[in-house]
């Protein structure tokens, strides 16, 4: 697909006919794609970092390949990418080195006696510019919000969680630098360094910051601060800076997403008037034509003989999806749930369990495409385990969530031998109600 040779429909791939030769982004992109998808990666690290790291150690050492695991994994460990859990790996099982080296062969990156090609020199240079560079306690904040705001959110938590540890955290100190830095930033890098000082509970940071230019909004926004007139102008303010960032990460898609929740009936005329200096890009890059809202169809299954078919607005945040799920499944909401995509963690905010805001995460960005899936854990105690799969998207829009079908009966939410209870019959109109009360209450 990245070289534009087959074409995915469904669940069906078909030849491109006649075939494009590949050039070099081409056959990059494939070996990129094809590297996520089979290295696993034993510390949750980028998988295209082993494979850059082993096209260097090759170079370097290409009469020692018999110790290539264990010269890769120093390497890897040197640069702050792996840690103790790489120490376990066995060498003939599947070591995510030999894997990448497999790759690297079937791609003619390494030749038959495993010594590096002029494609092998092309990848090394190339990737060594995408990937993420080595961690150290060194990086200024300032460099550390450039990195970030190049990754992809999942890998940029991880990144930052590490420079944090190095720079001394839980003091405050490491903190103030990336606020610091934050305020030069580019709009991704300073929302990736406002959410992980929210994250990272320093709330008493926001009153040194609320004079800032770039930061200063965010920080009243946090304090609730100003008239309700300051305040809608502020949140518009905030709601553009967002949207740019989510513009230069995800593209115009996501940052009209991000506008379309604030809510307001002139969408447009609230980013131009709020002051953001940068809101003439936005609304230049996303246009004033919207296109209708897809629709994704899920399958939520709690087990093979439980599961329940939706549609959900594209653009429904994983906050909203769990509502949706309590209603679908008849759970109480009476205890904690997480998501998890990627890897990474989702929750309420309110709760202030390890992860990301749920709300602040959407469907379209968890599940971007036919067959994905991500997990959702109802009462992490009894661990109620969703797998969620996209299905199918649909161009048209729809006004509120719909249930399309289902399977077996409701759950039993926290059952007791002394107590037995019968599981409550599957009522899909009286899902569909519930679901439609759900919607027109969070309009209101």
């Amino acid at each position: 697909m990245a070289a534009g040779m087959i074409t995915c429909s469904g669940t069906r791939a078909v030849r491109v006919d006649p075939a494009p030769e590949p050039g070099p982004r081409e056959w990059l992109a494939a070996l990129e794609d094809v590297v996520r998808e089979q290295v696993n990666d034993p510390c949750g690290a980028d998988a295209r970092i082993v494979c850059q790291v082993t096209l260097a150690t090759v170079a370097a050492h290409d009469d020692s390949i018999e110790e290539l695991p264990d010269l890769v994994g120093d390497a890897m460990r040197s640069r702050g990418d792996w840690d103790y859990r790489s120490y376990g790996l066995e060498p003939s099982q599947r070591h995510p080195v030999n894997t990448v080296v497999e790759i690297l062969c079937e791609f003619g990156a390494l030749d038959d006696r495993l010594s590096v090609t002029p494609l092998a020199e092309y990848a090394r240079d190339e990737l060594g510019r995408r990937v993420p560079p080595p961690m150290n306690a060194d990086l200024p904040a300032a460099d550390l919000l450039a990195v970030l705001a190049g990754l992809p959110e999942e890998q940029s938590w991880k990144y930052a969680h590490r420079w944090l540890a190095m720079r001394g955290y839980p003091h405050a100190g490491p903190l103030r630098e990336l606020l610091e830095a934050a305020e030069t930033a580019s709009p991704a890098g300073r929302i990736d360094a406002l959410e992980i000082v929210s994250a990272y509970g320093a709330p008493m940071l926001w009153n040194e910051v609320r004079e800032y230019r770039m930061l200063g909004p965010h920080a009243r926004f946090a304090l609730a601060e100003g008239s309700p007139a300051l305040a809608d102008r502020i949140r518009h303010w905030v709601a553009v800076d967002t949207a740019l960032a989510d513009l230069d990460r995800y593209g115009a898609v996501d940052a009209r997403y991000t506008l379309l929740a604030t809510g307001e009936d002139d969408i447009v005329a609230a980013a131009r008037e709020c002051g953001h200096p940068e809101g003439d890009r936005l609304l230049a890059a996303i246009g004033t034509d919207w296109p209708a809202i897809p629709t994704y169809q899920l399958k939520i299954a709690l087990s093979g003989r439980v599961w329940r078919r939706v549609q959900v607005p594209a653009n429904m945040s994983l906050g909203d999806l769990h509502d949706v799920i309590q209603v679908l499944f008849d759970w109480s909401g009476d205890h904690l749930h997480v998501f998890d995509v990627a890897g990474r963690q989702y929750a309420d905010p309110y709760f202030d369990l390890d992860g990301g805001d749920e709300y602040a995460y959407r469907v379209n960005r968890a599940l971007p495409a036919p067959k994905a899936t991500i997990t959702y854990t109802y009462d992490l105690g009894d661990c109620h385990r969703h797998e969620i799969t996209l299905e199918s998207i649909d161009s048209a829009e729809i006004a509120h969530p719909v249930c399309v079908g289902a399977r077996g009966d409701h759950p039993l939410e926290d059952y007791s031998p002394d107590c037995p209870e019968d599981p409550v019959p599957f009522d899909q109109d009286a899902v569909n109600d519930g679901l439609r009360t759900y919607a027109e209450a969070e309009a209101r």
